[in-house]
């Protein structure tokens, strides 16, 4: 007992010596309050999580993806029950006013629906429904959530520790323990920051107690707060190193709404050419029908000669040419319900579905105005801004970060290492925490970390692999441009050829046209029905069918190319001046599910 009073007085001699040397220096605590002020110039480079997350956005074009992704899905989608399969072919309802209204008129007799649609509407409704479009829709979306896994690597995160430990063991000394317990509880936060450095901030107290004879307390409570610190110099330092990540998943979110933009131009070319082509099949249809009204009343005038000078090889003659273009227009017409399917598809309309007979008639008109281009302003636009071209440069950026990552790996790693501690011990929770703030025991050290690798072939491996791979993605770039840039001439060229060829067409038509009506004139005054002439006159009603249609193909091969070009230039939405308005928000609000919030889509 005596030995213990003096080991306490001892102690307490001790702490007033530590307690006057740091009265009269204080060096412990300007320690303390440097490394204090040091710990909060640190925390704004670790915040800030919000801004490293913000984004580079169109804002128009990424209003209109975020809107698709809140489209409510169709009933067959999650409907298992045999009376409802059909329902996955009925698109949802949409009852937004943006989008403009279609008039339906249904046939009493057959049942049918009758549409009349104009190119710019089937556009709108493709753009605000279509299933294709849709589904990469999403891309952007969850390219976006990796942009904010990225940034949640530098979130502070909390921690917590509490442990009970007691232990009973035989003991041959009284410099040795036999009985103890000891209940401990810490917790603190600790967080990477974008410059590499790791901090933590811990604060633990603890109750312990043992039968040692020689303790000053046998039962104490030590409270204790510390702070470690370790910073990179080299490897793994700073933060152009450390926001690599975020980086690399804000360009592949720029390659997600690229690609989602090239599906959209490529829907839409694909639902233009089908609409101008749904016109060249009802003009052809017409054509067909003209064509086999000819030649029927070709066959019933040969008939009310068999008893003059018709004979039965002129009878069947006429009659085989009737067969062959009654196929023809069956073949027609089946042609132009596959079109109106094409389009149905396209649009997605929750009033005209894939189980309805529905009759399409185009109300737009084929352009056949002259168009001139400089192939050198086309090559530039296409250049500047063709999504696929756009997706190939945004691949050099990634590959680039990745040589400069590659490029850190091969340093030597060297880490400034640091750490602070205060405690205090005494034998009641209330005189250690009177002593504990007072800061009597500080504990501080500071070092340096060393790691030099011997031979490093993985790291030359990897540095030469992130090269070849820039060189490839800039070959790939050189490819995609060089094969843009001859499409485009082709395009071009194109257009030019096919406004040539409606004049050619055109005049063809008009001179087969002359000719039969010079051949039914003829026929009027022909003294004898001879087969030659039959077979003259059949041939040249379907040389004029056969002109009429392929006038009509130079025509809607026109239209097509210039929508065509359009697309490799990255323009075709300007080209029928569909635009989406500007979100009022740079955060729209989210759709509440029940398609009243369709992508605004303005005519203009």
């Amino acid at each position: 007992m005596q030995r213990t009073q003096n080991t306490k007085q001892k102690t307490e001699g001790k702490r007033h010596k530590t307690n006057l040397q740091f009265t009269n220096f204080g060096c412990e605590s300007i320690v303390f309050s440097l490394w204090s002020i040091f710990v909060f110039l640190l925390f704004p480079s670790g915040c800030g999580s919000k801004k490293m997350e913000k984004l580079n956005e169109d804002a128009s074009l990424s209003a209109y993806q975020k809107k698709l992704t809140n489209y409510e899905a169709r009933r067959g989608t999650e409907c298992e029950d045999p009376n409802y399969l059909l329902d996955i072919l009925r698109p949802a309802a949409s009852n937004d006013s943006l989008l403009p209204e279609i008039t339906i008129i249904t046939d009493p007799e057959t049942g049918k629906k009758i549409v009349k649609l104009t190119v710019e509407e089937v556009v709108q409704k493709t753009l605000a429904n279509s299933p294709e479009i849709r589904v990469v829709s999403f891309d952007p979306s969850i390219s976006k959530l990796d942009v904010t896994k990225a940034v949640s690597e530098f979130d502070i995160t909390a921690f917590g520790n509490l442990n009970y430990q007691k232990d009973d063991n035989p003991r041959n000394s009284i410099y040795q323990s036999g009985q103890s317990n000891e209940r401990s509880i810490d917790t603190g936060v600790k967080q990477k920051l974008t410059t590499g450095s790791e901090w933590s901030l811990t604060y633990a107290f603890t109750r312990a107690w043992d039968d040692l004879a020689g303790r000053t307390f046998s039962s104490r409570y030590e409270p204790i707060l510390s702070f470690q610190l370790r910073q990179p110099l080299m490897r793994d330092a700073w933060k152009d190193l450390n926001l690599a990540g975020v980086d690399i998943a804000k360009l592949n979110y720029k390659i997600a709404m690229l690609s989602f933009r090239q599906q959209a131009e490529d829907i839409t070319t694909q639902v233009i050419s089908s609409y101008w082509q749904l016109v060249q099949d009802r003009r052809n249809i017409d054509i067909y029908r003209e064509l086999l009204k000819q030649t029927e009343d070709t066959l019933a005038k040969v008939q009310g000669r068999r008893q003059i000078d018709a004979t039965d090889v002129q009878i069947q003659q006429a009659q085989a040419y009737v067969k062959s273009r009654q196929a023809a227009l069956i073949q027609a017409e089946k042609q132009l319900l596959d079109q109106q399917d094409a389009i149905l598809r396209f649009m997605s309309d929750s009033h005209l579905s894939m189980m309805d007979e529905v009759d399409i008639v185009p109300a737009s008109a084929l352009s056949l105005e002259k168009t001139s281009y400089d192939i050198k302003k086309l090559l530039e636009t296409a250049i500047r801004k063709n999504p696929v071209i756009q997706q190939a440069r945004v691949g050099i950026d990634i590959a680039d970060i990745n040589i400069r990552i590659a490029k850190n790996q091969k340093m030597p790693r060297l880490d400034f290492v640091t750490s602070l501690r205060t405690q205090n011990l005494d034998e009641s929770p209330e005189d250690a925490y009177a002593r504990f703030y007072n800061g009597d025991y500080v504990s501080y050290g500071a070092g340096l970390s060393l790691e030099y690798p011997l031979g490093n072939r993985k790291s030359e491996a990897e540095l030469m692999k992130r090269r070849l791979e820039r060189r490839q993605a800039a070959v790939k770039l050189e490819n995609i441009t060089d094969q843009a840039a001859q499409l485009t001439k082709e395009k071009a060229r194109r257009i030019e050829t096919d406004f040539a060829e409606i004049e050619k067409q055109r005049a063809a038509a008009e001179a087969a046209r002359l000719h039969l009506q010079v051949l039914e004139e003829s026929e009027i005054i022909r003294e004898r029905l001879t087969p030659e002439f039959m077979l003259l006159k059949l041939q040249a009603q379907e040389f004029l069918a056969n002109s009429q249609i392929a006038e009509i193909r130079a025509i809607v091969d026109y239209n097509i190319a210039i929508a065509e070009l359009s697309r490799l230039m990255g323009t075709v939405l300007e080209l029928y001046m569909v635009e989406p308005n500007e979100p009022e928000q740079p955060e729209p609000a989210e759709s509440d599910n029940t398609g009243n919030e369709l992508f605004p889509i303005e005519m203009n």
